[in-house]
């Protein structure tokens, strides 16, 4: 096995870090100064790794507008699962990296019509977040994209899509997380 990065440079592995923060968060907000079992704690830790790997990492077809995405859990079990673990979890605490935290004077991308997308909603698990396309994006005066109009198909996890009707969404540029840009998708074909 051979290591690329310094040990005692974790910030040069961000990707890797980022997944062991959330495990340990994860963690903490399922055991928090609970005494378990083993089989207690060994249900836990499986419902975490469920959690993580149901991340989405990609799309699993050629066509975004079908509305799924790959996960580590298609790789891992060969089919999604979409069970929401039992217990006091607080969603809205878990896998902050999901979504972008940068400062406003940090220049970034713009969303663009045809990139393939998350919609956050805080009322909802993550693994429930709406998959759908960018339609149409509204620039201020300033070039910077305000808001942004997705479409996504309207079908609950583990149903077969059965031709429904697409919607249409208008939401706020910083309420969406871009998973594969037009650029990337242009270049993979």
């Amino acid at each position: 096995m051979e290591f690329t990065k310094a040990a005692d440079a974790p910030w040069e592995n961000g990707c890797s870090e980022a997944l062991i923060k959330s495990v340990k968060k994860s963690l903490s907000l399922a055991i928090g100064q609970s005494i378990m079992t083993f089989s207690e704690l060994q249900t836990v830790l499986f419902e975490v790794a469920n959690i993580l790997n149901e991340r989405p990492i990609g799309t699993s077809t050629s066509d975004p507008n079908e509305g799924t995405y790959l996960c580590p859990n298609d790789l891992i079990l060969g089919r999604a699962s979409s069970n929401v673990p039992v217990g006091n979890w607080d969603e809205s605490d878990n896998f902050k990296n999901v979504g972008s935290s940068q400062k406003w004077h940090v220049s970034k991308r713009n969303l663009q019509v045809l990139d393939l997308v998350l919609v956050q909603d805080n009322n909802s698990f993550r693994s429930n977040w709406k998959l759908g396309q960018i339609v149409e994006a509204k620039s201020s005066r300033d070039g910077v994209t305000r808001d942004v109009t997705v479409r996504y198909k309207n079908i609950g996890p583990g149903t077969k899509y059965t031709g429904t009707q697409d919607l249409l969404i208008r939401r706020s540029a910083h309420r969406i997380v871009v998973l594969l840009p037009v650029e990337e998708q242009i270049s993979n074909k």
